[in-house]
């Protein structure tokens, strides 16, 4: 099984902990969004804040979740459905885009999603820099070259609690 640990763990040698992180998709508007939608809530902040306060100069705050209903492309749309349902056990995500145009072509941010033991971990998260390759291969060329945040840290959550508030946003 896949553990992660606080800081302190590793600096005293103990035992590694499980820190599970709280997934919650809640209806609110956004930066720039007047219409309130679903968001993203990880430990009660949103994502998109999560990411703007690690790297406040990448004028990422106000992306919203890439929520079916919003995106217009049906191939998108069902590229989006299928990664979310995957049986793999590792799969590139996205998990916001721009409130503007609402499609993969512009700013998306994702995640490195693994599947462990009843356990979903995003081991990291970034922004999609894929553009040839989307020229290239469709939606399917997404994730294939991301600029990752390191800054963002791992987040673990229970897999039941991740897929029944996610399925709010790609079911």
């Amino acid at each position: 099984m896949i553990q992660y640990c606080l800081g302190i763990c590793q600096r005293e040698m103990l035992k590694p902990i499980k820190v599970v992180n709280k997934i919650e998709v809640v209806s609110m508007k956004s930066a720039y969004s007047d219409v309130e939608h679903h968001t993203i809530i990880i430990d009660g902040i949103s994502l998109d804040l999560v990411i703007h306060r690690q790297y406040p100069s990448d004028n990422l705050l106000g992306m919203i979740p890439t929520i079916i209903d919003w995106v217009d492309d049906p191939k998108e749309k069902e590229f989006l459905k299928k990664r979310f349902n995957s049986e793999g056990k590792e799969v590139v995500l996205p998990v916001l885009m721009c409130p503007d145009d609402c499609d993969l072509l512009c700013t998306v941010i994702v995640a490195n999603v693994v599947k462990a033991d009843g356990f979903i971990i995003w081991e990291r998260i970034g922004i999609d820099m894929s553009y040839e390759e989307f020229k290239l291969l469709g939606c399917d060329g997404i994730g294939s070259t991301v600029d990752w945040l390191e800054k963002i840290p791992a987040m673990i959550f229970e897999e039941t609690q991740y897929s029944s508030q996610l399925s709010k946003i790609y079911d």
